[in-house]
């Protein structure tokens, strides 16, 4: 495979429109630029998916929702989460650390930016959108070691039914 776990090639070679053998002149200084090049695109694709729920277009209960269900209809957005998800497991982790975290950090900041305005403070919106991070990327890596498909799809259904049950709404 090419890349990490065959995704950074073919997301590249879609990105940038060039075939695998010019790639490499795109990007001289290999594998690290095109890493880089993935990072940067999955954070541009992660922040126009986000502005539904930071610019107030759909508010509350109904963004996060919304949210949500983005990762069971966008393909891209689940081939971005592959991606991250195996730079963070691979040895090639070291190298990208902070951006990884940065990527990370940013998802979690923007939802708990969300969930304040259905009226909780900083700290615990903080905690429930961290705790549904964990959950999707622990939910989608392992439906891959399960090798089951449905698995992720209908973890992400329950997780956004235990949300809006218990999301105070304001």
């Amino acid at each position: 495979m090419y890349g990490i776990d065959g995704v950074s090639i073919r997301m590249v070679g879609e990105n940038t429109g060039l075939g695998k053998g010019s790639i490499y002149y795109f990007f001289p200084s290999g594998k690290s630029d095109m890493v880089d090049f993935v990072i940067l695109n999955a954070e541009r694709f992660l922040n126009d998916k986000l502005l539904l729920l930071t610019e107030n277009r759909i508010k509350g209960k109904k963004g996060i929702e919304e949210f949500l269900n983005t990762f069971l209809s966008d393909k891209d957005f689940l081939l971005y989460i592959h991606f991250m998800s195996c730079l963070a497991l691979s040895h090639l982790r070291v190298l990208y650390m902070e951006k990884l975290n940065l990527f990370y950090k940013d998802l979690t900041m923007k939802l708990a930016k969300v969930i304040t305005k259905e009226g909780y403070s900083n700290s615990k919106a903080w905690n429930i959108a961290e705790n549904v991070i964990v959950s999707i990327y622990g939910s989608y890596l392992f439906s891959c070691s399960l090798e089951d498909k449905i698995y992720f799809p209908n973890r992400i259904k329950k997780l956004n039914k235990i949300l809006m049950e218990n999301l105070k709404s304001t």
